[in-house]
């Protein structure tokens, strides 16, 4: 026999084997993934699933590609998201953040692979983040910040605290929370809190300050009148969690006031810390009772709010029959979704709430899907024809909830693999996230 037949006669051995060890359909599944095709990865899925059925680990892996190759878009908006589906997907993820990690030619999606390693601990991660602090491209220092050990540089991250650049500041700001005995990242963090012109790092700076106890809560006490809401919110949360007792006599005088975002938050921090705690005082009744009254506001976003809210609290009977008595009354649909939120499984009201969630899963509109989404979880099948009609949503937003709600709420990924092969890139990544999450 010459050496050409030879050889031919082993590549034949090589494929029978192949071929008796699991190939066919499922080995094209795994040379598309593996040359990183996604179309044929996507058609080749399909042709498994024809012979062999639906298989949710090997769809898992499709989505994993998916995810992986919009991480490395050029697309900064598709970029965030992909990342933030692996990120949410755990140990199912881990693997696809790994490979974008070691890639080449790709930096900011690296950048952003190493810094969701580097936030799991991992060390490989952070080293190589941090030889990228001095480079020039910005995105890439705030990305890198997490590598800094803020107890051991805590200069150097008050100095970047002064960037030019509100991402860098932001993560600096963030970072330093990790530095909670150092009266020079005090004095800093209350510094930008007061003057720095984003009010996304006056919040990040905010945050940070809660961890650093009774030192902090005069700073945090000023800010409680910034011009933007969401800072607001965040020092309520921060006096709270830097000193319950004084936070306790700060926010108070929020709850003789007329409902706002910053005093229902308020409320509803100040009754689930002192419930928490065994604590049935004046406080929180006072607390509940602001929620309640804010139910009643001309103010749908704040009604929407106070609901939210209760939903985070314990079951109360005052508070339950007013919830009741809201659900009745309530004619915005988004306001009585959250209702029905707050008093879902309860065994007063509960039924109301099924009832009440039903009905809006028939009309349009996120919250219809969104009550869908919460009653198939349940595995309702009326629910989940419901989100499957909302695949077919013109809004591209109706459809991205839809899908993560079958794949990951309703555990059934394999009904959204069609969506990886939507118009809109986000419904993809949705659709991907949903499955690798379903996966975990």
């Amino acid at each position: 026999m010459s050496a050409g037949t030879k050889t031919t006669w082993r590549w034949a051995g090589l494929t029978l084997l192949a071929v008796a060890c699991g190939g066919g359909p499922r080995a094209q599944v795994d040379t598309a993934v593996t040359q990183r095709d996604l179309p044929a990865a996507l058609e080749a899925y399909d042709t498994f699933r024809d012979v062999d059925g639906a298989d949710d680990g090997l769809l898992a892996e499709v989505a994993a590609l998916l995810l992986e190759l919009e991480a490395m878009s050029d697309d900064e908006a598709h970029r965030r998201a992909a990342l933030m589906e692996l990120r949410l997907a755990g140990s199912a993820g881990l693997p696809s953040l790994h490979r974008i990690a070691q890639s080449e030619g790709r930096t900011l999606a690296r950048a952003g692979a190493l810094e969701a390693l580097a936030r799991r601990g991992d060390s490989h991660a952070q080293a190589m983040l941090y030889a990228w602090l001095d480079d020039d491209d910005p995105r890439l220092v705030a990305a890198a910040i997490v590598a800094i050990d803020a107890e051991e540089e805590t200069a150097r991250l008050v100095r970047l605290l002064e960037d030019p650049d509100a991402e860098v500041r932001r993560a600096a700001a963030l970072q330093l929370a990790a530095a909670p005995d150092s009266a020079e990242a005090l004095t800093a963090l209350a510094s930008r809190a007061r003057v720095d012109a984003e009010h996304r790092v006056r919040e990040a700076a905010v945050r940070s300050l809660g961890g650093f106890g009774a030192a902090a809560v005069e700073a945090l006490r000023e800010r409680l009148g910034d011009v933007e809401a969401p800072v607001r919110l965040a020092v309520v949360r921060a006096l709270v969690r830097a000193d319950r007792e004084a936070a306790l006599r700060v926010v108070a005088p929020l709850l003789a006031a007329p409902p706002s975002r910053a005093g229902i938050e308020a409320a509803r921090v100040i009754a689930l810390t002192e419930e928490a705690a065994g604590n049935r005082t004046r406080a929180a009744a006072d607390a509940r009772a602001y929620l309640r009254g804010a139910l009643l506001d001309e103010d749908r976003t704040l009604r929407s709010q106070a609901a939210v809210a209760l939903v985070s609290l314990g079951q109360d009977a005052e508070t339950d029959r007013v919830l009741i008595e809201r659900l009745d009354a309530e004619t915005e649909p988004a306001v009585k979704l959250g209702i029905a939120r707050a008093l879902r499984g309860r065994d007063t009201g509960g039924a109301e709430a099924e009832r009440v969630l039903e009905e809006l899963m028939t009309g349009e509109g996120m919250p219809a899907v969104q009550a869908a989404a919460m009653l198939a979880a349940d595995g309702r099948e009326d629910a989940l024809s419901r989100l499957e009609a909302a695949l077919e949503s013109d809004e591209s937003l109706l459809r991205r909830v839809a899908v993560r709600a079958i794949a990951r709420d309703a555990g059934r990924p394999d009904d959204v693999r069609a969506a990886m092969r939507d118009d809109d890139a986000l419904v993809r990544i949705h659709a991907a996230g949903g499955i690798l999450a379903a996966a975990n």
